[in-house]
């Protein structure tokens, strides 16, 4: 066994099993501070030896644009007007399975809320920019050795807050400007108030005011909105309301495409209309006699102390059934599970709010 890191100390509980707590943080692990250090080591090493699939994409949604985070495993596109492919349609059962939807373009797959009631395991890659303007990477594990690259988010300041842009090719991403033209693979953005308080998730449709045409001219959607109590810059983080369209009989997301300003998310939370929608809220940590703290369990999917690592689960519903959760494992590296009635989207989404509300914490 690897020697304890620099700040970790092992500890015993009173039944005899062992945890490490950081002497800082006072963070407690049940498992080895390294232990995901060396399971990624050994992913890597074993990549080595295996063949990689070049991404490509196409116009009607599939993924697009070859990741610059190595190791990523894509698609190949279909020949104009000529049949899917076999790695398609590989690639596609295995994403019907992960989420338990039976949608065939990948692009609705990874916008769509899944229904599967096992956790989809993804994550975030932040790249830092000293000028502004942040970029950040979704990936999602669709085996014990292969991730597949989904989204690419980048970062605009704006005169009322900020903007994610959000779209399925990175290069794409950066160019979706909302005084410019939306490029094919633009899936939607995420707006912030001035406050940095209040979030929304909106689709690729127009604004009913028409000040945004977005990529389509069909009224768009909002997908998810979020109002924080308090930062979660705070030592002490208060809570946040999370509201999310609800999943239908037939697993579709009941549509909330706002015609006036009073069918906003935002506007409808304060009236306390929330008929087709579900709320979350952050689960709470539970006090520790043994450890004498509060502590919350990520099942290893958290290693590193962060005010970023959180969990959601239903407002109405038990702490423990977890709907989205995200863990610190690197620097740049946050691990992001998500389930009904979450889709990929919603869940990248949730995450750029995260960053964004933590803006200039660890």
């Amino acid at each position: 066994q690897a020697d304890d890191p620099e700040g970790w100390d092992q500890c015993e509980s009173p039944n005899g099993d062992l945890y490490y707590m950081h002497e800082v943080t006072k963070q407690v692990l049940w498992q080895h501070p390294l232990d995901y250090q060396y399971q990624q080591l050994y992913l890597e090493e074993k990549k080595k030896g295996q063949g990689k699939l070049d991404r490509r994409g196409s116009s009607n949604g599939a993924v697009v644009a070859p990741p610059k985070h190595g190791g990523s495993r894509g698609i190949d596109a279909p020949p104009a007007g000529g049949p899917v492919g076999s790695s398609d349609d590989a690639l596609r059962r295995v994403l019907q399975q992960l989420l338990g939807t039976s949608h065939t373009e990948l692009k609705r797959l990874l916008t769509e809320p899944a229904t599967c009631r096992v956790p989809v395991r993804c994550f975030v890659i932040r790249h830092k920019s000293r000028m502004g303007g942040a970029r950040f990477d979704f990936f999602m594990s669709i085996s014990k050795t292969d991730d597949m690259y989904c989204f690419t988010a980048k970062k605009w300041s704006v005169s009322k807050g900020c903007y994610y842009s959000i779209a399925l090719d990175q290069d794409d991403a950066k160019r979706a400007k909302a005084s410019s033209s939306m490029p094919e693979s633009y899936v939607g953005k995420v707006r912030s108030d001035r406050k940095a308080q209040e979030y929304t998730l909106y689709d690729d449709g127009a604004s009913f005011d028409g000040k945004d045409k977005g990529g389509k001219s069909e009224l768009r959607c909002e997908l998810l909105h979020v109002n924080f109590s308090n930062s979660l810059r705070n030592r002490n983080p208060g809570a946040m309301t999370v509201v999310v369209p609800e999943v239908d009989s037939e697993g579709g997301m009941v549509p909330a495409r706002p015609k006036d300003a009073a069918g906003q998310l935002n506007e409808r939370l304060k009236r306390g209309d929330l008929g087709g929608l579900m709320e979350l809220k952050n689960r709470e940590p539970k006090w520790n006699p043994t450890s004498n703290m509060y502590q919350l369990d990520f099942h290893g999917r958290a290693t590193l102390a962060s005010c970023k690592n959180i969990q959601l689960h239903p407002k109405h519903g038990e702490q423990a059934d977890v709907s989205f959760l995200m863990g610190k494992v690197e620097e740049n590296k946050f691990n992001v599970d998500f389930k009904a009635p979450f889709s990929a989207l919603q869940a990248f989404a949730f995450a750029l709010i995260v960053f964004d509300n933590s803006s200039g914490s660890f």
